[in-house]
Order: structure tokens, then sequence, then C-alpha cells
């Protein structure tokens, strides 16, 4: 078990291993939303995903999956029951227009598209959650601020 002298010890070291949970996370997310029979999306909206995504990375040096970004935020004072958060501080998103090479998206379909990339990002957040709540509880702190 680990041992930590205070809180802010604790949460330094839960955000330096903030980015190995988001890339499982993000990996498992992706797997349960777009893999397999009950996918959100059709492999057509997938594909179109991810050209896009390859053409705004190559232009823009950022595409849609990695345009997401998480932090773990405290949640007031941190004790034995109250864990920090895990929030997404900016979720991908196609734009109302601008999709080089591709014929412009009809607003249902953009609409729907967002939706997905919206619910893979919180997803994400709720597996990383998890990961984050695992480790803190499994812990010890030799002062939790009162």
């Amino acid at each position: 078990m680990a041992t930590f002298a205070n809180e802010r010890e604790l949460l330094a070291e839960v955000r330096d291993r903030l980015d190995g949970w988001l890339y499982r996370s993000r990996a498992d997310a992706f797997s349960e939303l777009f893999d397999g029979p009950d996918a959100k999306l059709s492999d057509e909206e997938l594909q179109l995903l991810d050209r896009l995504d390859s053409r705004w990375s190559r232009e823009h040096g950022q595409g849609l999956w990695d345009a997401d970004e998480y932090a773990v935020v405290p949640t007031g004072t941190m004790d034995e029951e109250s864990a920090p958060q895990v929030v997404c501080t900016t979720h991908p998103r196609l734009p109302e227009e601008g999709y080089p090479g591709v014929e412009t998206l009809d607003a249902e379909t953009r609409e729907r598209l967002n939706d997905a990339l919206w619910e893979y990002a919180e997803r994400v957040v709720e597996l990383t959650q998890q990961e984050l709540d695992e480790f803190v509880w499994s812990v010890d702190v030799e002062t939790w601020t009162e």
C-alpha cells in the first residue's frame, strides 16, 4: 500500500497517473461504444470520423480522437470518503462546416456523430474515475485534512 504524507501529495500522484488511466479508458470506451453488433455508429460513420480525424490531424495538428481533454479536480476537502473527480474539459466536436475533402454533412448526421463523440468522452470520464477511486481507496494518507 502506498503511503502519502498528506492529501496534496496524493493529488499530485493522481495527476501523475492520469495519462495512463486515460490511455486505457479511451481504448475501453472506444471498444464499448464503437465495436461489435451494438455499436453506436455504423461502419461508414466511423470511417467518416476516422477520415476527418486523419485529415484534421495532418492539417491542424489535432484530430477528433485527440481533441478530448481531461483533468482531475479536487472536490473540496479530500478525506477517506471524498476523492478527486475526473472531468472532461474539452469534448471532441464536429463543426458546422469545414469538411475538407468531404461533402458537407447534414445537420442530423453531424448531431448524431457529435452525440456519439460526447458519449465517448463521458464514458472515458466514468472509466477513468473508477481507476482513480480504486487507487485513492487503496492508499494510506498519514494526515487527512480535517
